[in-house]
């Protein structure tokens, strides 16, 4: 199991010559591709635990640095990115590697602690929501298959954990969606594609969907910018579309990642939540109309 946390782990990192060999271990349909790893990992989905667990929706912040405190705390070395998803993959085959070895009962015990606070504070907390987008826009390339096994890894993994005592304090210190007419449109905006104040990613194919639906035809690949033509466009179709996709992406979670308990019911209630918002908001226009 240490060797294949640390094989899935290179995948979400720029594709080179080894990594077709492990797709050919791992049983993969192809070899990476640097133009697929380009689309689904520069494009919607940069493999960082901050993107998605910041109010701000990108790498940095304090997510980073309670990461980074992390390593510290573990008297590693503070490592480029460390809150990498290859990296934090890495540091936990460390852990399971060093437990395997230990004999001391104390030392065990640090390492089975650490391993739990890597899982449940640094990893559970949004790699399940990831690799669920990273699966939709992957379908049938080498990286849906890598999320999947990643998925059914991870699940065999935090079995062995034992309970959560405490929601992740990346959690704990997020808020949720802010309303538009109290906040402000510019924090509304800015919020939509900051997944732990939404609930759920929202990637440029969404968008794109959208906008077909709508029957309007996007002038960029931008997410922000795709948005704010739709916004502009037709608000409240929009806003509608975009609520619909908040309680799909609700009910998809709770579907799939139950067995993590106050996790999932955290990720399933504010992407519920700010679906009402987006409705709401899309209902007041109607009616103003």
């Amino acid at each position: 199991m240490v060797e294949l946390i640390r094989a899935l782990g290179v995948f979400c990192e720029p594709p080179v010559d080894e990594h077709s060999r492990l797709a050919d271990i791992l049983g993969f349909s192809e070899s990476p591709c640097c133009d697929v790893y380009q689309e689904i990992f520069c494009r919607d989905l940069p493999p960082y635990a901050s993107v998605y667990l910041s109010n701000e929706g990108v790498v940095g912040g304090e997510a980073l640095e309670r990461i980074s405190g992390f390593w510290k705390a573990l008297r590693r070395e503070v490592p480029h990115e460390p809150d990498h998803l290859s990296r934090l993959l890495g540091l936990a085959a460390f852990l399971e590697e060093n437990q395997s070895f230990v004999r001391e009962p104390a030392r065990t015990l640090l390492i089975e602690r650490s391993r739990a606070a890597l899982f449940w504070e640094h990893l559970l907390p949004w790699v399940p929501m990831y690799l669920d987008r990273v699966e939709t826009i992957g379908k049938g390339t080498v990286y849906g298959d890598w999320a999947k096994l990643l998925s059914e890894t991870l699940v065999c993994k935090f079995e062995c954990l034992g309970p959560l005592e405490d929601l992740p304090r990346h959690l704990v210190a997020s808020s949720g969606l802010p309303d538009p007419r109290r906040r402000g449109a510019a924090q509304f905006f800015s919020s939509l594609f900051a997944p732990v104040q939404s609930g759920f990613i929202l990637l440029t194919e969404d968008l794109n969907n959208l906008a077909d639906e709508i029957g309007i035809l996007p002038k960029d690949h931008d997410r922000q910018a795709i948005l704010k033509d739709l916004l502009r466009v037709a608000p409240q179709e929009t806003l509608g579309g975009l609520a619909k996709m908040a309680f799909e992406r609700s009910c998809s979670i709770s579907e799939r990642w139950s067995s993590l308990g106050e996790l999932c019911f955290h990720w399933e209630r504010r992407a519920k939540e700010s679906g009402e918002l987006l409705q709401q908001l899309s209902w007041d226009l109607e009616e103003e109309a």
